[in-house]
């Protein structure tokens, strides 16, 4: 896998001169944190998705749709690539209806993530969005 990133040996040397004190030690460390930061991606379905709002347990969590129109409540739908993913099961643009929505679709919710859909603003796109 280092070898479609960069080159292995050449990944570490470019470790150890981007990083102070870059011993060889210091950059497999430093290589290995690399290798398995996920980036945010801009796909909904992706487990690493960048607008996450809260996840409400194991199986649901709330995102913002990514052209910013609204919030959607979304189950884990097995996965893909080795990587869990995620679809939408309700579509909300207030509140009160993301609230229906998360206490119908989940058995228990977590109650910070309960609080935190509690603090958003009462319509999308409004402030605390």
């Amino acid at each position: 896998m280092l070898r479609d990133v960069m080159g292995g040996i050449e990944l570490a040397r470019h470790l150890q001169h981007q990083e102070p004190g870059g011993g060889a030690r210091h950059a497999t460390a430093a290589r290995v944190s690399y290798m398995t930061r996920r980036p945010a991606s801009h796909h909904e379905s992706a487990d690493a998705y960048r607008d996450i709002v809260a996840r409400l347990g194991p199986r649901h969590r709330v995102i913002i749709y990514k052209d910013q129109l609204q919030w959607i409540l979304q189950r884990r739908d097995g996965q893909r690539h080795g990587r869990a993913r995620w679809a939408g099961v309700g579509y909300c643009m207030t509140r009160e209806a993301l609230l229906r929505a998360s206490r119908a679709s989940c058995a228990r919710i977590d109650p910070a993530a309960l609080a935190a859909l509690a603090a958003l603003a009462e319509h999308f796109g409004r402030a605390g969005t």
